[in-house]
């Protein structure tokens, strides 16, 4: 059988669609947590769609307590949007470690609904590494801004800053918790290593895949004039160069703060005793990470009898309460 990558990356899209969708209608129903949907303007005047939500302590008493954790959501690949998978996305996630206000920005030009169908020109020109990091960090610092505003007639600053990446979102998660000194990170389906090695390590494993494996280096031996027009199984060469470039190992290495990864032990595209490889590497370093497997779970946390996504998202609340910076 021959493979066909854009079939791969078809199939990374659904498992990002299912990820996003892995609650049930009733607990959407269930869920009346107001989700804030805005535009940010970007100082070069690109602009790009955020969501805002809080999920406030059960406790009648604390809900009108000042912001403990600030989570900035980072979300994977291709133009889905998470405005229809919210709020039960992060059902779980109760604010039992404080009130907890989630923002989620996504990158250019993705609308509300977008569904990843058709992602176009615009997007695939701005749809690399660089890009993602500087939007990010933009937005970060004026939300910040906001909350420290806010925080003046509260007497209280967020005590936590959480950055989570999801799937390819945990790419350059390290990169801005280190930039806006996150007291706490959170990976989602990922493998903690360089991206290209991920995909060399499948192609390994899956002699189909050998031959896209081979045209990508190919291509990237050559540099063309228009770096973002230039596609590369469907996206831009600049993409493919600027995230074979990210250490992520050492990214995350680097941090000298609490790492939560989740990762489901039958996802695909998570390498064969990857996990145990970085979890050597932390040990080495003389470092933490809790690493949290969910048996039989794939890419979106979904086993054949059970959804694992709300458990790690009210794992997390628990992780925050024992790991207080």
């Amino acid at each position: 059988m021959k493979f066909n990558f854009r079939f791969f990356l078809s199939f990374i899209s659904l498992a990002l669609c299912c990820l996003l969708s892995a609650c049930s209608v009733n607990e959407l129903r269930r869920d009346s947590v107001a989700v804030h949907v805005n535009q940010f303007q970007f100082g070069d005047g690109g602009k790009a769609i955020y969501f805002e939500m809080d999920r406030k302590p059960w406790q009648q008493q604390d809900a009108d307590a000042p912001v403990v954790n600030a989570i900035f959501v980072i979300s994977g690949s291709d133009c889905v949007s998470m405005g229809p998978f919210l709020p039960q996305y992060f059902s779980g996630l109760e604010g039992e470690s404080g009130r907890t206000r989630i923002f989620i920005m996504h990158k250019r030009h993705i609308l509300p609904g977008s569904n990843g169908a058709n992602c176009g020109v615009a997007y695939t020109r701005a749809d690399h590494p660089s890009r993602w990091q500087a939007d990010q960090l933009e937005f970060m610092r004026a939300q910040l801004a906001v909350l420290q505003t806010q925080a003046r007639t509260q007497a209280q600053t967020p005590q936590r800053l959480i950055i989570m990446g999801i799937s390819e979102g945990a790419e350059l998660a390290p990169i801005l918790a280190q930039q806006i000194q996150a007291t706490h990170l959170v990976l989602l389906s990922h493998a903690g290593m360089n991206a290209l090695d991920v995909y060399a390590a499948l192609a390994k494993k899956n002699p189909a895949m050998l031959p896209a494996w081979q045209q990508l280096q190919t291509s990237l031996s050559v540099t063309p004039i228009d770096q973002d027009m230039v596609r590369i199984h469907g996206r831009s060469w600049r993409y493919w160069s600027e995230i074979a470039a990210i250490p992520q190992t050492a990214n995350l290495l680097a941090l000298d703060i609490p790492i939560l990864l989740a990762v489901g032990d039958a996802d695909p595209v998570i390498p064969d005793n990857a996990i145990d490889r970085l979890q050597q590497h932390f040990q080495a370093a003389g470092k933490l990470i809790t690493i949290r497997r969910f048996p039989d779970a794939g890419h979106s946390l979904n086993a054949k009898d059970k959804n694992y996504l709300p458990d790690f998202m009210h794992q997390i609340d628990l992780w925050l309460l024992e790991n207080k910076q």
